[in-house]
């Protein structure tokens, strides 16, 4: 059974890399998945976190990019996180607004890559030729759009006029559909939202945020 725990690992990798490097880049592969991610898995996926200026309101875009169509002999894919650092510290001037928003962003684009790796598990857990083919099948045919495109009316859009407790709400409020694209799954994807933030101390920076907002 997939459990958020799971990947904790990949959220400490990413989220670390993101605050600290002062580039607002990351990127997580092999052994930096953790102990609790599968052997195949870690040498099949890689996932990446990249500053990126985005069109219209748009603050974030996750793409599944098919590694060998790029890398000469490698069989893998590579979950990329485009983020619009400055769109989102325009609209949040204070430093832990703007990382809460960041943690939001990192939680909610980790629940479309639990199921990637849910449906890679599920395939059979393997590198092989059959298995990549399959699993290329299935991401053609069910989730060519399932993180393209973040244009669902949301707090991804007009990001200003919306307070950090209503976006983790929105966030956190997309039902299965938006991640499966109707596909099977085992994954509570409200659940798993809420225990990444709470894993990344979430509550913690949002009331420290909530004393220093009082005395501005």
């Amino acid at each position: 059974m997939i459990r958020s725990t799971h990947f904790y690992d990949l959220l400490d990798c990413l989220a670390g890399q993101f605050f600290n490097s002062g580039k607002y880049s990351a990127r997580c592969a092999k052994n930096e998945f953790g102990i609790q991610i599968s052997l195949a898995a870690k040498e099949y996926f890689s996932v990446a976190v990249v500053p990126k200026e985005l069109p219209g309101d748009r603050v974030v875009l996750g793409i599944l990019f098919d590694d060998s169509a790029k890398i000469e002999a490698r069989d893998g894919h590579t979950f990329t996180i485009y983020i619009d650092v400055e769109k989102i510290s325009t609209n949040f001037t204070n430093p832990l607004a703007f990382k809460l928003m960041s943690l939001i962003i990192l939680a909610h684009e980790i629940c479309h890559f639990t199921y990637y790796y849910e449906l890679f598990v599920g395939i059979g857990d393997s590198t092989g030729i059959r298995e990549q083919n399959i699993f290329k099948y299935q991401i053609s045919e069910k989730l060519i759009d399932a993180v393209v495109e973040e244009d669902d009316n949301t707090s991804q859009t007009n990001i200003d006029e919306h307070g950090i407790e209503e976006l983790v709400e929105t966030f956190g409020g997309y039902n299965k559909e938006h991640f499966t694209k109707g596909g099977g799954t085992l994954i509570n994807f409200f659940d798993f939202f809420h225990n990444f933030l709470e894993h990344m101390n979430y509550n913690q920076i949002l009331e420290e945020y909530r004393n220093t907002a009082q005395h501005d």
